[in-house]
């Protein structure tokens, strides 16, 4: 299966804990099949999984914006647009200056 970080295998190693865990849901759920089970849990982690990506992808984009600009508050903007709480931020080199 190709992947963002590049070829995986299908297959996975448990630890002995996790696998008790795993298999004893697996049966409490009644399926027959891991991949059965390894789906339910995706499926009720779906909220939860979007949520992650949606901070992941904020977390990254603030990385890059500390490189490059300054990041203004909400009513303003520039080329390098960000959303800052309060106050303007300057970041320069990666590091944070309060503007005054």
């Amino acid at each position: 299966i190709k992947t963002a970080k590049g070829l995986r295998d299908r297959r996975m190693r448990l630890s002995l804990e996790v696998a008790k865990r795993f298999f004893g849901l697996q049966d409490m759920l009644g399926f027959d099949k891991a991949s059965k089970t390894v789906e339910w849990l995706l499926n009720q982690s779906k909220d939860e999984t979007k949520q992650l990506a949606i901070e992941k992808n904020y977390s990254n984009n603030n990385i890059i914006n500390s490189n490059c600009c300054v990041v203004k508050s909400a009513s303003s903007s520039s080329e390098c647009e960000g959303v800052s709480g309060l106050d303007e931020v300057a970041f320069i080199n990666g590091e944070q200056e309060q503007e005054r």
